[in-house]
């Protein structure tokens, strides 16, 4: 099966505009799951054993 220059132009814009998507998806993960850890680090931050404010009242 022999594929015209048109055709696989055509084909080659497909993919592009594929991997455009998937580039996207992929930064929209990677964002979730940045911003995800930063609001997990604020969390732990509130605890004594994390080196919270209340760290010092336990060492008194």
């Amino acid at each position: 099966m022999t594929k015209t220059t048109e055709d696989l132009v055509r084909e080659i814009n497909e993919l592009r505009n594929e991997l455009r998507q998937m580039r996207e998806i992929v930064n929209m993960l990677f964002s979730i799951v940045v911003e995800s850890e930063d609001d997990d680090v604020e969390e732990y931050l509130d605890y004594p054993m994390f080196g919270g404010i209340d760290q010092n009242r336990l060492n008194n």
